[in-house]
C-alpha cells in the first residue's frame, strides 16, 4: 500500500504541502479551519502524525445564531440545542450561542463576537432575515441551517418534512370526517410555513375537497390582538384548523373558547410543532411532532461533513414528523356560525 504523504493531503485540499506542514506543526500562516481541515484529512487517509496537537490545540469552536425569539422557545428549540452541545463536547469542542437582536438583523449588524473570534463553524438556528443570513454565509465559515432554508442561502440545511407533515395532519381530519378545514399561518414568514401551505392544499386535492380560500388566512401575525380581530371578521368558521405552528394554535384554542365553543365538541385544532403550548392548551392540542434531538444530531453531522468534505455540493435534510394525537380533534361534522 502506497505510504500516504503531505502532497497527498494538500492535494485532497486544494492547498499547498507546506500549509498542511504548518497545519500539522501548529505554525502560524494558516487559519485554525485550515488546521482542522488538515487534521481531519490526516485522519481519513491515515496519514501518521501527533495527535496531542489536534486535541490540545485545534479547539472546534462553533457558533449558534439565532433570534431572542428563537432562543426563548426552550421547549423546542433547547432541546435541539442542548443535544448539539452534548455532540459537541463528545468531540473535544465547543458551542457558544449568539443571540442576534431584531435591530442587529434589521440593520445586518454582525455581533462582535462573530468578528472577534476563529470559528470553526456557524450555525443559523431558525428565522433570521435572509439579507442577514446571507452576510453570515459570506464569512466563508462552514454554516448550517437549522430548521429554516431559502433558495437565496446557499448552506446546508436541516429541516423538518414540512409539506409531507401537513398533508398527514390534514389526512386524519379528513379522515374524521371534516370537509371544511380552515388554515391559519403566515405563509411570508418562512419557507417552512409555505410549504406547510403546500401540503395543507395538497391534501385537500387529493381527496377531491375543493379548496376554500375564506377558509386559509395567510398573512396573520402570531399574537393574541391580530389573530382575535382576523377571527371576528368571518361570517362563519370551518369544522376544524389546520394550524402551522403550536404558538398559533394554542392562540386559536383560548379565542374560540372565550366565544363559547368547545374543543372538540364543536370545532377541531390540529398543530404543526410538539411545544409546550400544545400540552398547556385545554384540551392538549393534536400536532405534528419533529425528533427534536435527532435534528440538533444531524445539524453537529452535517457541519463535520461540510469541514471534511468542503467542495461537496450542498444538502438539505429533511426529517420525518409523526402525528401526535390527543384531545383536540373529534368527529364533528357540520358549519359553524361564529
Amino acid at each position: 500500500m502506497k505510504k500516504v504523504t503531505m502532497q497527498d493531503i494538500a492535494d485532497k485540499l486544494n492547498i499547498t504541502k507546506n500549509s498542511v506542514s504548518q497545519a500539522l506543526g501548529n505554525k502560524n500562516g494558516v487559519s485554525e479551519q485550515t488546521k482542522l481541515a488538515v487534521f481531519k484529512m490526516a485522519d481519513e487517509l491515515g496519514y501518521k502524525y501527533k495527535k496531542e496537537i489536534a486535541r490540545e490545540v485545534v479547539k472546534e469552536k462553533f457558533a449558534l445564531l439565532a433570534t431572542s425569539f428563537a432562543l426563548s422557545q426552550r421547549s423546542f428549540f433547547g432541546e435541539i440545542i442542548d443535544n448539539m452541545k452534548q455532540s459537541i463536547t463528545a468531540r473535544q469542542g465547543e458551542l457558544v450561542i449568539v443571540p442576534v437582536t431584531d435591530e442587529e438583523a434589521e440593520a445586518q449588524q454582525i455581533p462582535d463576537l462573530l468578528m472577534n473570534e476563529n470559528w470553526t463553524g456557524i450555525f443559523l438556528l431558525s428565522h433570521i432575515n435572509t439579507a442577514y443570513s446571507k452576510q453570515i454565509i459570506e464569512l466563508d465559515i462552514p454554516v448550517v441551517l437549522i430548521d429554516h432554508h431559502d433558495p437565496h442561502l446557499k448552506a446546508d440545511a436541516v429541516i423538518s418534512q414540512n409539506k409531507d407533515g401537513a398533508f398527514t395532519a390534514v389526512e386524519f381530519l379528513i379522515q374524521n370526517h371534516h370537509q371544511n378545514i380552515g388554515f391559519l399561518g403566515d405563509i411570508t414568514f418562512s419557507p417552512s410555513y409555505e410549504e406547510r401551505f403546500e401540503g395543507y392544499k395538497k391534501a385537500l386535492g387529493y381527496y377531491q375537497i375543493p379548496f376554500n380560500e375564506k377558509y386559509a388566512i395567510t398573512r396573520i401575525k402570531e399574537e393574541q390582538t391580530s389573530l382575535y380581530k382576523t377571527l371576528d371578521a368571518l361570517d362563519e368558521f370551518p369544522t376544524a384548523w389546520f394550524c402551522v405552528n403550536s404558538g398559533l394554535g394554542f392562540i386559536l384554542n383560548t379565542y374560540l373558547q372565550s366565544k363559547g365553543y368547545n374543543i372538540p365538541r364543536d370545532l377541531s385544532i390540529i398543530c404543526f410543532d410538539n411545544t409546550e403550548f400544545t400540552v398547556l392548551s385545554k384540551p392538549p392540542l393534536t400536532t405534528m411532532c419533529t425528533n427534536l434531538s435527532f435534528m440538533g444530531e444531524k445539524a453537529v453531522e452535517s457541519m463535520y461533513n461540510r469541514i471534511r468534505k468542503p467542495d461537496e455540493g450542498f444538502v438539505h435534510l429533511a426529517l420525518a414528523t409523526n402525528l401526535v394525537v390527543r384531545e383536540s380533534v373529534n368527529t364533528n361534522k357540520k358549519t359553524i356560525q361564529p
